[in-house]
């Protein structure tokens, strides 16, 4: 696959979340209060925002990514890995007291699966862009890219700056993991909208024709569709991705592989999808590009792995 920048690279603005993950990957989960030891150790920046800038800069796009770094022991290995991927970053946190957070990733060969253990969440929000594009962003940036993603954090920040792109004609992309809060003031902003299965409405905003938990799909087609989102997709690990676009229902199925790590193929998926869609506006089949390359990166471990020029 050709990952060398073209002439013409889509770009795409990222917004959201930055860590370094810490993957330990093991034969199995050890129980509780024992030892272990990995049989692979891997360090790398992560969040759902940062690993799709990464994919999107992998497959040959341009990634200009708006997240907090800051300062603290992990900032500069985080950094590095932007300038070896060649990744613009604005950094909400420069100049505060915010550390980068560290999160530890326990990886199981046995179920294919990850156990995820975050720090707690910073407090307070940090300064607020300016709505303004030329004056929020460094003009080395240059125009406004033709798509941007959301993974929900950092909204209180960007959310102005979001809406000026939108209204500028940009196509606006929600990476829905899990309900952040301001979701809700997002969703009129957004073009498409691809959420995991956990993602589940908050029980303020369900119908009573909604299921208890409000997660099924249909719940969140209908809510997204309320709130004018034309494209929306929810993906459910290995089993088929479901989508709707403008009242049409479509089916991805998802090729099966023997995993050896599904850890961020949900956010190669969004950072795929961006390449892609920056390249060809159609919905159904970006997606279906994209979950091709989330189902290869599922063969190898680490996020970065699947690409061959990625760092291992």
């Amino acid at each position: 696959m050709e990952t060398t920048p073209l002439p013409t690279a889509p770009r795409v603005l990222f917004v959201g979340r930055t860590t370094l993950d810490v993957l330990y990957f093991l034969d199995r989960l050890p129980a509780e209060d024992t030892k272990a030891f990995a049989s692979a150790f891997r360090a790398a920046p992560g969040g759902p925002a940062t690993n799709a800038a990464l994919t999107n800069a992998l497959l040959g796009g341009q990634s200009l990514l708006i997240s907090a770094v800051g300062g603290g022991p992990w900032a500069e290995a985080v950094r590095a890995d932007f300038v070896q991927k060649q990744i613009q970053l604005l950094d909400l946190a420069a100049g505060s007291n915010y550390q980068t957070p560290l999160t530890t990733v326990l990886i199981s060969a046995k179920q294919a699966s990850r156990t995820i253990v975050n720090p707690p969440l910073a407090d307070g929000p940090l300064p607020q862009l300016s709505a303004t594009w030329r004056e929020a962003v460094p003009a080395s940036w240059g125009a406004i890219p033709p798509v941007l993603l959301s993974d929900g954090f950092h909204l209180v920040e960007t959310l102005p700056l979001l809406a000026t792109c939108k209204a500028a004609g940009a196509a606006l992309c929600l990476d829905g993991g899990s309900w952040k809060p301001g979701t809700e003031q997002l969703a009129p902003l957004l073009t498409a909208a691809i959420c995991s299965e956990r993602f589940a409405l908050p029980p303020s905003l369900r119908k009573e024709s909604y299921a208890n938990d409000g997660k099924r799909p249909d719940e969140i087609f209908a809510w997204f569709a309320a709130q004018g989102v034309p494209c929306v997709a929810v993906t459910r690990g290995a089993r088929s991705i479901l989508g709707w676009e403008r009242g049409r229902h479509f089916e991805i199925e998802i090729e099966t592989v023997e995993a050896a790590d599904t850890l961020g193929a949900g956010d190669v998926l969004h950072g795929a999808f961006c390449y892609y869609y920056a390249q060809r506006p159609e919905f159904e089949s970006a997606l279906r590009q994209a979950a091709k390359i989330a189902t290869r990166s599922c063969r190898s471990l680490g996020v970065q792995s699947w690409a061959p020029s990625a760092a291992v």
